[in-house]
């Protein structure tokens, strides 16, 4: 194994390529499967002789020489003097804080020229950590590796910020204290929020090391690809290997080279020279170190190495080094992946073995931190192509990474590293959960005590933004963010498919954070497959589609993709597992699936949503008529995400199914909370029940195309709903589903075909039953009423005596509710009387009502409406009334039982003719109302007994005239009032002027005159020609009664 160690070792020092006899590869040749003969003997004899010689000292920078430099350092004017160019690597921090470099220094280390600098604490091979706040608090090391330039810049923005303060602090008057203070208060928030973003950026970046020279990336590939070659082929034996091989300086020469070179590289890592002597150090460096943490070491170094932005690099350099990041953590899934095998045999040796490495190495910290580095590396790429370049370049200048040189590429650029990075974390997420929980402290407290503790460590460290030991992966914060921040657009939808891939991988493994990070993921999700549907709608209307999917290519199968994902992660959090395997002792505590379960349902409302909004899609797809080409074939979509609308329409369908069967309820209020947003933005206002817009037309589609949701199935849940309504989460007013749903339900049920709605009687009769019985809104009784009217007047009557008297009492009390409702505007007389009179208050007309937009207002209304209730209700009330009143008793009752209606007719009028008898203005939305009931109650014969009397009395009454012309509907009633009663009209005739006993003589004979009148012009041509006669000698009476006392006055009729 040592050759293989001896290659890597090459990475420290590029010149060694002479001592090390590798033969050299050809430029854009494959890496892959390379044979270990094209290994020579390396000449240790020639490194030694050159790590050992002592350093040249340089001359000034002004006197510095190309041939003082080697060969491959492009340096010669940005080098500060006496800069240390012979060591690759140095930390990008400030090494100002002795106790932070020592929690962080190497034990591969030799010891420390300053023991306050670098400790042995058993800390495998972290560097020193980026620290300093601003500039001005750099160490000498650092200020070294800046050119001059870039010192003497700094040093002038410091100036100029002092001179900022100045100039504030000398313009302060006593007379603007308030603004000042205002101002000051301002500035203050903005400083703290500009060092809270400091914070954050040092600590995303305080793993970075930086290089002090180009160096041989296609020699480093080459070693790695030969390591990635030895571990495809025998893992398990490469893995035993190494991993119970020591470091034992005294065993080989190679292992002393190595051991001597690691001591090298950690003096550079503190600022000292990589060449000349070493001080005086122990035998055995690292007496307890094997190779496996030699080659974990390595491959992260090289992940978190990059050039420094002063120091002159090609973009090849730069592309290289991403290269080596790349396949160094190929290598390092491939040892990780092993180590699970190992892990998962459970000996307890190998399992403390791999824990103890991963604790040495740091390896998940560097791992994640290196991670959120190539995010935020992707996102302010994102921020440059887009409109805050100028700000994006301000902000570059204030932190630390304008130390580090990213590249000038693409946002997809950071693609290939972080797919790897996260293959990584998907495997050291599988292998800590097969290592197990760590230990925690204070083993001898109270349970209730400990377990206290350790739910505030995880609150702790899922809200951290920086790695917190010794939590696992799945409870850092860093991770979360990075979960619930990776499907965002500006981290590049490149990325998206293995986001997916790593989140439904690891669902078992997530533990308590399973809510935490799959809740925001599927709410992205969502979001991204919404902006795709605006965009295929900007599309269809040729609209500029956004500046995102501009920027970048987008998969095809993208939307397979997602929801793919979006499947797995909701059956998963919502589903009870049939087949218990053994990843699912991962989650085995049930707290975390229902912690998830309930957070995956607040959700669903949105899930649907965009469900609904995909289906849409697909409607238009399969409806809409397409272009033919010369071939006579017809072309597909215009958009390259909905071409394969069958395979959409069964991922989207293979997603809801499942869910139908433990979760209906939840499914039918979520449709119900989608169906109240999805109203139509413009309706009849003449419409008590408002029509379904398209949008809700599409959910009830969707529904529909459900194989395990019959219909029967569908009117039980909005049974159910309606019982038990569950609120909207994020609503202001939270209103109730259960308006909502019965909407959908009336819907669902002018949707089914005849045959389906008789044969379903049984069902639509049970939520009628249920919802009658409930504190409904006065808009849910008018729902139910429109549900009955529809379905008496689709179907044939019943056959079933027993169904036929269900429905009768079935609509007795929905109508009976619905009367309460109309009589909401009257009130007693008095105490004791049971005399209604009309409230004088205002009456919103039908015409001006918004019935939608008072739903919400209407949620906590009761059955039996109070005095306070809003009048727009009983007027849509008596509108609903009178236009399904008379067709549906007619039809509920039977020939031989239209007498058992009239008790029920009379009940609805007592709240009926307290508006006809009131002539006020403000009546006049009531007194239309009610006109309009009357009349089509009117036009059936036996109903004469529940109103004869009563509109005899309207008609005589002297203000009956005192009403506007849109009261035609009087014309009727007394037509059918004459009609029905077959000696009415020739009574009315003879009636004697004096019965009336309110006017004066002359006063009731024109009043008598203008009623007779209005009698005869209410009826049908020549109805009355029978009673000519009689008609005459009326007239001709009153003619010569008005004659003899010198006065007419005839009203008009």
């Amino acid at each position: 194994h040592q050759p293989f160690c001896s290659k890597i070792i090459c990475h420290f020092k590029p010149s060694f390529k002479e001592a090390c006899g590798v033969p050299e590869l050809p430029e854009g040749g494959s890496e892959e499967h390379l044979p270990l003969s094209q290994f020579t003997t390396v000449d240790r004899e020639a490194i030694w002789a050159e790590v050992e010689k002592e350093p040249e000292k340089y001359l000034p920078r002004n006197e510095l020489s190309e041939e003082d430099l080697p060969y491959y350092v492009d340096l010669p004017d940005r080098m500060a003097p006496g800069a240390p160019d012979s060591s690759e690597h140095t930390e990008s921090a400030d090494t100002s804080s002795g106790h932070t470099d020592s929690e962080n220094t190497s034990t591969f280390s030799s010891p420390s020229h300053d023991p306050q600098e670098l400790s042995h604490e058993e800390n495998c091979c972290a560097p020193i950590p980026m620290g300093g706040r601003v500039y001005s608090k750099r160490s000498s090391l650092l200020a070294a590796f800046q050119p001059e330039s870039f010192k003497s810049n700094t040093k002038l923005s410091l100036v100029r910020a002092d001179s900022d303060k100045t100039q504030a602090s000398e313009s302060l008057s006593s007379d603007e204290e308030a603004d000042l203070e205002l101002q000051a208060l301002t500035t203050s928030r903005l400083l703290k929020q500009q060092r809270e973003r400091q914070e954050t950026l040092e600590a995303l970046f305080k793993h970075i090391l930086l290089y002090l020279q180009p160096y041989d990336s296609r020699r480093v590939l080459y070693a790695f690809s030969v390591l990635e070659a030895v571990l495809k082929t025998n893992p398990k034996e490469f893995i035993e290997a190494v991993s119970r091989t020591s470091m034992d300086t005294s065993s080989t020469a190679h292992l002393n080279l190595i051991s001597n070179l690691l001591a090298r590289h950690q003096e550079a890592l503190i600022g000292q020279s990589f060449y000349g002597k070493l001080q005086t150090q122990a035998p055995n460096v690292c007496p307890h170190s094997l190779l496996i943490e030699l080659l974990t070491y390595l491959c992260l170094s090289f992940l978190r190495s990059y050039y420094p932005c002063y120091l002159k690099v090609c973009h090849r350099d730069i592309l290289g080094n991403r290269d080596v990041q790349v396949k160094s953590v190929e290598v390092l899934i491939r040892i990780m992946t092993q180590l699970v095998s190992v892990a998962k045999s459970s000996e307890g040796k190998n399992v403390e073995f791999i824990h103890s490495l991963l604790q040495r190495c740091k390896v998940q910290e560097f791992v994640l931190l290196s991670l959120s580095a190539s995010m935020y590396t992707s996102q302010k790429r994102y921020g440059l192509a887009t409109a805050e370049r100028g700000r994006a370049l301000m902000e570059d200048s204030l932190f630390e990474e304008s130390l580090i040189n990213l590249g000038q590429d693409q946002i997809w650029s950071e693609h290939p590293l972080q797919i790897e990075l996260l293959k990584l974390l998907q495997a050291l997420i599988v292998l800590e959960h097969h290592l197990g929980q760590v230990q925690e402290e204070a083993e001898n407290q109270p349970a209730l005590s400990r377990e206290w503790q350790k739910a505030l460590n995880f609150q702790q460290a899922i809200g951290a933004m920086q790695y917190v030991q010794p939590h696992p992966l799945t409870s850092q914060g860093l991770l979360v963010s990075a979960v619930v921040r990776g499907l965002q657009p500006a981290y590049g939808y490149g990325m998206h498919p293995a986001w997916v891939s790593l989140v439904t991988h690891s669902l078992p493994y997530f533990g308590k954070s399973l809510g935490w990070t799959v809740t925001p993921f599927v709410v992205q999700i969502c979001k991204n497959l919404d902006e795709l549907v605006k965009q295929y709608e900007s599309e269809s209307v040729k609209l500029s589609i956004s500046t995102t999917s501009k920027k970048e290519n987008i998969s095809p199968d993208y939307p397979l993709t997602l929801l793919e994902g979006l499947t797995t992660i909701s059956h998963f959090c919502l589903l009870e597992q049939p087949n218990q395997n053994k990843k699912s002792a991962a989650i085995s505590d049930p707290i975390n699936l229902r912690n998830a379960k309930n957070a995956i349902l607040e959700e669903l409302p949105r899930i649907v949503n965009t469900m609904a909004l995909l289906w849409n899609v697909l409607r238009k797809e399969e409806t809409q008529k397409r272009p033919v080409d010369l071939l006579g074939a017809t072309k597909g979509s215009s958009s390259v995400y909905f071409k394969t609308t069958k395979t959409i329409r069964q991922k989207i369908l293979d997603f809801l199914n499942p869910l139908t069967a433990h979760l209906g309820v939840y499914l039918t209020a979520a449709v119900a909370a989608v169906w109240s947003r999805k109203k139509a933005q413009r309706h009849s206002k003449t419409k008590i029940i408002p029509v379904a817009s398209a949008s809700q037309l599409t959910l009830v589609d969707l529904i529909c195309a459900l194989n395990t949701l019959q219909t029967d199935t569908v009117l039980h849940l909005v049974k159910e709903v309606v019982k038990r309504p569950l609120h909207i989460k994020g609503d202001e007013k939270s209103p109730l589903m259960d308006i909502p749903v019965l909407q959908f339900c009336f819907a669902f049920v002018q949707r089914l075909p005849i045959p389906d709605l008789q044969e379903h009687f049984p069902s639509l009769l049970g939520v009628l039953k249920e919802s009658v019985q409930l504190n409904l809104a006065p808009p849910g009784y008018f729902l139910l009423l429109s549900m009955l009217n529809d379905f008496i007047t689709r179907t044939p009557n019943l056959e079933s005596k027993k169904d036929q008297k269900d429905l009768q009492e079935i609509t007795q009390k929905i109508l009976e509710a619905v009367g309460n409702i109309a009589g909401s505007s009257l009130e007693q007389t008095s105490w004791l009387s049971r005399n209604l009179e009309v409230k004088a208050q205002p009456q919103v007309a039908l015409e001006e009502s918004d019935t939608e937009d008072n739903l919400p207002d209407a949620a906590g209304a009761s059955a039996m409406v109070s005095a306070s209730a809003p009048s727009v209700y009983s007027v849509q009330a008596l509108s609903l009334l009178a236009e399904v009143l008379a067709s549906l008793l007619d039809m509920v009752y039977r020939s031989d039982e239209k007498e058992k209606a009239v008790p029920l007719i009379s009940r609805l009028l007592y709240y009926v003719f307290p508006y006809l008898r009131n002539h006020s203005a403000y009546n006049a939305p009531s007194f239309r109302a009610g006109a309009q009931l009357l009349s089509s109650l009117s036009g059936y014969a036996y109903t004469k007994r529940a109103w004869k009397k009563d509109v005899l009395e309207l008609f005589l009454d002297p203000t009956f005239f005192q009403m506007d012309t849109s009261c035609v509907h009087w014309k009727s009633i007394i037509d059918h009032l004459l009609t029905h009663e077959k000696t009415m009209f020739k009574d009315l005739m003879n009636m004697q002027s004096s019965s009336l006993k309110l006017f004066s003589s002359f006063e009731q004979k024109a009043m008598l005159l203008k009623r007779q009148a209005f009698a005869v012009f209410s009826g049908e041509l020549d109805q009355y020609h029978l009673y000519l006669p009689l008609i005459q000698g009326k007239l001709a009476v009153d003619l010569f009664c008005a004659a003899r006392t010198g006065y007419l006055k005839l009203g008009s009729s």
